[in-house]
């Protein structure tokens, strides 16, 4: 059997104990093992710990990135429906989702300004695929990309009403 370290979301787990569990017919076996920090990432300085709390960013982004990604898909289908929805929800809801939308995608146009999607994509590339411990800077920016995705999906919110399916807990 070969893993990659990765959770089933995708992401690299930290050094520690993890159990193997494999189903062969009505028979299960269970074989724990440790994942250990590689010696040369500890050569330079970087500890379990440091890989624990990059383990911790690196899940909270990718839970940013998937917030981001139903806000798009929100937004999305919105404009595909605007003439039904203008009709409904009148101009005032295709002006406000229009600013939504400036926002989160990235403009159209070559060296576009990048839009809070891009942002959050990017915040997740920069830590996802090398063990490092991560910069104040990188828990800095993942805040400031919540709060102004917070305020998107809750401007989406009140033009459209909360998303079916959706808890509010952000």
């Amino acid at each position: 059997m070969v893993w990659d370290v990765r959770n089933r979301e995708g992401v690299t787990v930290p050094p520690g104990k993890y159990q193997a569990r494999m189903k062969i017919g009505s028979n299960t076996f269970t074989e724990g093992f440790t994942v250990l920090i590689d010696p040369r990432v500890a050569e330079d300085g970087v500890t379990v710990a440091d890989l624990q709390e990059q383990y911790e960013h690196n899940m909270r982004v990718r839970e940013l990135v998937n917030g981001v990604n139903q806000l798009v898909a929100r937004v999305r289908d919105f404009q595909r429906r605007t003439q039904v929805a203008a009709a409904s929800g009148g101009p005032d809801a295709v002006n406000r989702m229009n600013a939504v939308a400036a926002k989160l995608f990235t403009e159209p146009v070559r060296y576009g300004k990048p839009g809070l999607q891009a942002h959050i994509t990017y915040l997740a590339s920069m830590t996802a695929n090398v063990d490092q411990k991560i910069g104040r800077d990188a828990i800095e920016r993942y805040a400031v990309l919540k709060r102004e995705l917070d305020g998107l999906h809750a401007e989406v919110d009140r033009v459209l009403g909360p998303a079916a399916g959706i808890a509010n807990d952000r």
